[in-house]
């Protein structure tokens, strides 16, 4: 090395920005073959990012409301009291339970006879013993939850009381005379697994690993993935309605807003058809296509080989007018004219 050369400079990169890094190149390249789902109901009001005071959690926006309130599990000997559900780990959990129901049609869900095997399968680090920990904790108190759901569907007001998670089987492990559980199987409830299956909103699996750190970037993916592809025209959505609707637990907007926009910027980095601009009071939301293509949705299901089967012969693509090039990069800036030329969305 010359002395004018300047030695090269390493950066140690954090396991959340591997995760990002990675996630970010893979989604760009390629589409997602692996989906999974969460209620759009969860997609427009979230459950507490941090430990609620009480055993009852209401969040209330427009249309929608969610009451969460705390249960209890038997550990073989005696009832115990769980916290309500909060923060990143049961989101996934959620999300897994719903992804997993949707997959085989079906209410029963087997989780898993180990928490590593169940961390591994949402992508988080098993060999963590606090996330280890953390993570038990939280799927106890989803388990045990009793949730009244309500939203307007066809201009009517629907409620839904329920207990998700209907029957729990636990394995009862003793550690210095004290039980531990941890869920070998449960059955979700009827009502909840109906209103699944007509609400169920898919996104990149991918996107979700990736964000498996932050519960308020995980809603406002969640957020995304669920308006942006019903808009017909740009809407705007000040802070102060963001924070109405996610942020009950910020004593203000400003306070709020100093964290949402970073969250946002995450989930945009993993969510790239998304046309979301920063504006003076708010966010600018444009149609956007989904985060995923009605096609992935059925390979994740099971059907891969019958899709690829019914695919057609590929033929040339014939060249479209400048106008009609110009006119579609003015409004999807960053997405390939001839690529999503004749998708049937």
């Amino acid at each position: 090395m010359s002395d004018t050369e300047l030695p090269p400079i390493y950066i140690e990169l954090t396991p959340i920005q591997k995760r990002m890094i990675t996630a970010i190149s893979e989604i760009w390249q390629d589409s997602p073959f692996g989906v999974v789902y969460q209620h759009s109901l969860f997609c427009q009001v979230a459950l507490p990012r941090s430990k609620p005071q009480g055993r009852i959690f209401e969040r209330v926006y427009q249309g929608g409301i969610v009451r969460i309130e705390a249960g209890a599990l038997y550990d073989g000997r005696k009832f115990i009291d769980q916290p309500v559900p909060s923060g990143p780990k049961p989101r996934l959990a959620l999300i897994h339970i719903n992804s997993e129901a949707v997959r085989t049609q079906s209410r029963f869900i087997d989780i898993g006879n180990s928490c590593a095997e169940f961390l591994r399968r949402l992508g988080l680090n098993d060999q963590d013993g606090r996330t280890y920990a953390l993570f038990k904790r939280e799927m106890r108190a989803l388990a045990s939850a009793h949730l009244t759901m309500g939203f307007t569907v066809n201009n009517e007001a629907v409620t839904i009381d329920t207990k998700p998670i209907e029957e729990f089987r636990a394995w009862i492990r003793t550690d210095e005379n004290q039980p531990t559980l941890w869920p070998g199987s449960l059955n979700l409830s009827q009502k909840y697994f109906d209103s699944l299956l007509d609400h169920a909103v898919p996104f990149d699996a991918r996107a979700v690993r990736a964000l498996a750190h932050s519960a308020l970037a995980l809603d406002a993916y969640a957020f995304l993935a669920r308006r942006l592809h019903s808009l017909k025209k740009p809407v705007k959505v000040t802070w102060r309605q963001f924070h109405e609707q996610f942020g009950q637990e910020y004593q203000n907007h400003k306070d709020f807003k100093k964290e949402f926009v970073p969250a946002v910027r995450a989930a945009l980095t993993v969510y790239p058809s998304a046309k979301v601009e920063q504006i003076i009071g708010g966010l600018l939301l444009h149609p956007s296509f989904p985060p995923v293509h009605r096609s992935s949705v059925a390979v994740s299901v099971g059907l891969a080989d019958h899709v690829r089967r019914s695919l057609p012969t590929p033929t040339t693509v014939k060249h479209l007018k400048p106008e009609t090039v110009e006119q579609f990069r003015n409004l999807y800036p960053r997405l390939d004219v001839y690529a999503c030329k004749g998708v049937p969305w």
